[in-house]
């Protein structure tokens, strides 16, 4: 993560030629492609130098970051604080950068930045979260299990299809995935602590 901090802001149109990017108004869904997980890697990169020193961790999460997958063509970030870290400067180097603050959501994703090509043309959220805390451990969390579950990724794609197809905003779009990403965790839990107890008994 260290390293020092780029001279120039985030290169907006790398994302879109890509292929990334969307009206806030609009809802639309595509599959992720390489070039997508790709940029997002570079954003990730981009932004962890840029916040050199003050944050944990910086990940590529959600759908855009599972290759295949139905996905609004958005990457997400989640960028890990430490416990010990201010988010003044934190805040001031992201806005530097061309990010636009949009709030702090609290538990419902952290405190919000997104990057747009021009206005509400989003390319990009960002969460900034606590590293190891329950946000953060859930986006990793979800991410890993629908990169290698097919049964997790068709079930939470079923849902989403049906959200498109209902002509929702994007607003009700995303809390009306909040019930199936929560069963999933926690059907992912429950599978591991099994896993736990089983390798404990073995002799």
């Amino acid at each position: 993560m260290h390293g020092p901090t780029p001279e120039k802001k985030v290169d907006r149109e790398a994302l879109t030629t890509a292929g990334l990017g969307l009206d806030y108004s609009v809802l639309r869904l595509a599959r992720t492609t390489g070039a997508w997980v790709a940029a997002g890697q570079v954003l990730a990169e981009r932004v962890a130098a840029v916040l050199d020193g003050s944050v944990a961790a910086v990940e590529p999460v959600g759908s855009s970051s599972v290759p295949g997958l139905l996905a609004k063509p958005i990457i997400d970030l989640a960028v890990g604080v430490r416990s010990d870290q201010r988010f003044a400067p934190v805040q001031r180097r992201l806005l530097n950068d061309g990010w636009i603050y949009r709030g702090d959501a609290g538990s419902d994703g952290g405190r919000l930045f997104v990057l747009e090509t021009r206005p509400r043309y989003r390319v990009a959220h960002l969460h900034v979260v606590g590293h190891g805390d329950e946000q953060w451990r859930n986006y990793l969390r979800f991410r890993d299990l629908l990169r290698r579950d097919p049964r997790a990724r068709r079930r939470y794609e079923a849902v989403k299809t049906a959200l498109a197809a209902e002509g929702v905003d994007r607003r009700s779009y995303t809390a009306g995935k909040t019930e199936v990403v929560a069963a999933l965790l926690h059907a992912d839990r429950a599978l591991g602590e099994e896993g736990r107890r089983a390798r404990r008994s073995l002799p």
